[in-house]
């Protein structure tokens, strides 16, 4: 029996309780993740006293495993329960960040267990995000997936906003792995959700061959690089992947060490970012339907490139510094939304139900892969060059990713 589509207006999602049900768990989970994202750096360069060597590690650790298994996790997806898959990973990050409060307790945190708890917790989001990609078009309309992805990205940008500045006062206030608590907790609430959600999943397609991750993983490869949008889109995110990774493990320890900025301070810089952000959520489905979609991608990530040359221009007073840093926040931010919601959308678009899972998968394998080897190169090139330099490389190399999407069709669907 053929399925009724219920077209609702533009609005319509605020009567999807399941969709809300995804938002809300997507909400105090954002922001949870900023007190871990800001507190295992301030972890390892303040508490452990680490080296812009080890901080290129703590981040390539993190992406390894995924780099390793992410085409088969996105082959093995297509083949199960995606919401299943969100609510499991929310419990296995919960699990792994509890254990370093509790290890601080006892006085025994090291850098090694901070590595190992990034590296799972970086492992389950990868899972995570793999499935989400594919769960989101089945839990809405085809027609609603650019207001879904912008109010997802709204959430986002909100966290952006409250969680950096959040994070940084409870770091100064309880320390660091107390503070990381609050992302167990997230975590928690996010599963919950997940687990109420009422509509189910389509029947899983199958296809005509027995269950087979290599030979799936590689129709998934020739998929995406046979494809004339997710070629470019792919290589465009994996060029973006490998330079802003050069920022990733570098970006709190230039802001403390080298421009002597407090974590508090910091987090209130980063805040700015996201209310860059919520307001780029706000305009992202109304950009996409005002301009020509492949024009409105190269200009707004041409332009984020540009402003993130703030960061390595940050010297001079404090103020001075903070205040670059606020500009580069303050001016990027919003239009990487734009532009990520409306790339996001029109790979959801493009991509059948039955190889996102794939899809997904590839994109992690080279954005991750790339990721890895920047960060561990940025992370030595640091202590050889310094921080600056690596961090202009890294504004540059943003700035050269643009060129990627010259390749886009030119009549691409809003």
């Amino acid at each position: 029996m053929k399925a009724t589509v219920i077209r609702l207006p533009e609005t319509g999602l605020w009567q999807n309780p399941d969709f809300l049900r995804l938002w809300g768990a997507q909400t105090l989970s954002a922001i949870g993740s900023r007190f871990t994202r800001e507190g295992l750096p301030i972890i390892a360069a303040l508490t452990l006293d680490a080296s812009a060597k080890d901080l290129g590690l703590l981040v390539a650790f993190s992406l390894l495993p995924g780099v390793l298994l992410s085409p088969f996790i996105g082959a093995w997806i297509d083949r199960t329960r995606r919401r299943r898959v969100l609510i499991v990973a929310d419990l296995l990050r919960a699990a792994a960040l509890a254990t370093l409060p509790a290890m601080a307790w006892f006085g025994s945190i090291t850098i090694g267990q901070v590595m190992g708890v990034s590296a799972a917790v970086a492992f389950l989001s990868m899972f995570f995000q793999t499935a989400d990609n594919a769960y989101l078009p089945t839990l809405v309309n085809r027609d609603q997936l650019l207001e879904g992805n912008a109010k997802l990205a709204t959430t986002d940008s909100l966290a952006e906003i409250a969680g950096p500045a959040l994070a940084g006062t409870a770091i100064q206030l309880v320390t660091a792995p107390v503070a990381i608590l609050f992302d167990v907790l997230s975590y928690v609430w996010s599963a919950l959700l997940l687990a109420s959600i009422k509509r189910r999943e389509p029947p899983l397609v199958t296809g005509e061959h027995a269950p087979d991750l290599w030979r799936e993983t590689g129709e998934g490869l020739r998929f995406v690089f046979g494809h004339p949008v997710l070629r470019p889109l792919t290589l465009c995110s994996a060029s973006l992947a490998f330079f802003m990774s050069f920022f990733a493990p570098l970006y709190v320890l230039f802001a403390v060490r080298d421009l002597s900025i407090q974590p508090g301070i910091l987090g209130l810089v980063v805040a700015l970012g996201g209310i860059s952000a919520l307001i780029g959520a706000q305009f992202a489905a109304w950009a996409g339907r005002r301009f020509r979609l492949r024009t409105l991608l190269i200009g707004t990530l041409l332009i984020y490139g540009l402003m993130i040359c703030f960061i390595p221009l940050a010297q001079g007073p404090l103020w001075m510094a903070v205040a670059s840093l606020c500009i580069a926040q303050l001016l990027s931010d919003g239009l990487y939304v734009v532009f990520a919601t409306n790339a996001t959308v029109l790979r959801q678009k493009v991509t059948p139900d039955s190889l996102r899972g794939r899809e997904a998968g590839t994109l992690h394998l080279l954005t991750g892969g790339l990721g890895l080897v920047a960060a561990l190169g940025a992370g030595f090139a640091a202590d050889w060059i310094g921080i600056r330099a690596v961090l202009w490389a890294g504004a540059l190399g943003v700035v050269a990713s643009t060129l990627w999407l010259l390749a886009l069709p030119q009549d691409l669907e809003p």
